[in-house]
């Protein structure tokens, strides 16, 4: 080779890592680190009643935060539940949201609540029994058939919009993973799910700038070719009453009357929290069925109502001051004490009420 191609090899080399090295400190002042996702994540086991349940007794992650199951598959430690209790119980239902997807336990909405009231003088204990991928009437269910053997005082539902879906369909691999029904061969083993399929993806994330670069992809396809998730949510955030919203709601509804009976019965007081999607903070719905329709459905069945949204909106600076980086449901630890700040308020409101009722 020829001294001159030799040059200009080497001074196109020089220039290709200039500019990747100037890419990836440009992408790094603008765009925020990514979770990464350890291995393994957390899995589950079938259920007969409830369809999926968290495997019990598991030792795993929710992106990358440790997390630990009990006996009853509940992020939680054992917990003895006598009947008779000093402190104030909260039974919180829910979703990923609640559960705490990638947030620490100490981070968790349900933990903070239980800090800020003992701040305050009031002693209580908190019991999460939120399962990632959970609608309405699989909360409701478990509620019926192991929440109440914890004696709650009060029933905390925290609902996100798309705990309207339905579970049909859904299935438990042999491995752990949650798949739906449709889904053809999404339970055979790929390399990606491996604890190598895991260090190669993380090790993408550590460059901001590949990271961006696969996120604008996933982005422009998206549009290009939405996905049956992002199709459901722009029905709802648009008002749209496709039979899948209108039936959607209609389960919430049912789910709703058999929380009031069992309310009533056991003598817990139910509370409907409304958790706000980052996309609500960034641009108006105006005929949005979320968080409206909840609201007149808790009205209706006589349930305590709080919509998260104008605290979120108050402390918004951001995606990334509120919710997780690049997820479009999931707050983050500052998201989960808005969150806590405002349950509490509302709980000590609610004691005040109670002790000036003759």
């Amino acid at each position: 080779m020829k001294r001159g191609h030799r040059h200009n090899l080497l001074l196109l080399g020089c220039s290709i890592v200039l500019a990747v090295t100037m890419g990836e400190v440009v992408s790094r002042a603008v765009f925020p680190p990514p979770l990464p996702w350890l291995y393994p994540q957390f899995h589950y086991r079938a259920d007969p009643d409830l369809v999926f349940a968290l495997a019990p007794n598991q030792d795993s992650f929710a992106a990358d935060k440790p997390i630990r199951t009990n006996s009853r598959g509940l992020r939680e430690a054992e917990f003895n539940a006598p009947s008779i209790h000093e402190r104030l119980r909260l039974l919180w239902l829910g979703d990923s949201i609640v559960f705490g997807y990638g947030v620490s336990d100490q981070d968790v909405v349900t933990h903070r609540v239980e800090v800020l009231l003992e701040q305050h003088g009031m002693k209580a204990e908190t019991v999460n029994t939120a399962v990632p991928g959970y609608n309405t009437e699989q909360e409701v269910q478990f509620l019926t058939r192991q929440g109440v053997s914890y004696h709650p005082d009060w029933v905390i539902v925290g609902f996100c919009w798309n705990d309207i879906n339905d579970q049909v369909g859904a299935r438990v691999c042999p491995n752990g993973w949650l798949v739906s029904g449709s889904a053809e061969g999404a339970c055979e083993p790929s390399f990606w799910d491996s604890a190598d399929g895991y260090a190669i993806r993380n090790l993408v994330k550590r460059s901001r700038l590949a990271y961006a670069t696969l996120e604008g992809m996933r982005s422009v396809r998206g549009m290009m070719s939405p996905e049956d998730h992002s199709l459901f949510r722009s029905e709802v955030f648009e008002g749209r009453d496709t039979n899948r919203v209108r039936t959607g709601w209609e389960r919430v509804d049912g789910a709703f009357e058999q929380l009031r009976v069992l309310s009533e019965s056991r003598g817990f007081i139910p509370l409907i929290v409304a958790f706000p999607l980052p996309l609500s903070m960034e641009r108006e719905f105006p005929r949005s069925s979320y968080p409206s329709r909840l609201r007149e459905i808790a009205s209706r069945h006589g349930l305590r109502f709080l919509d998260l949204e104008p605290a979120f909106r108050k402390a918004f600076q951001g995606h990334e001051s509120l919710f997780i980086a690049y997820d479009a449901d999931h707050p983050n630890a500052a998201g989960h004490d808005v969150a806590a700040q405002a349950v509490v308020d509302l709980l000590l409101e609610s004691r005040k009420e109670r002790a000036i009722v003759p």
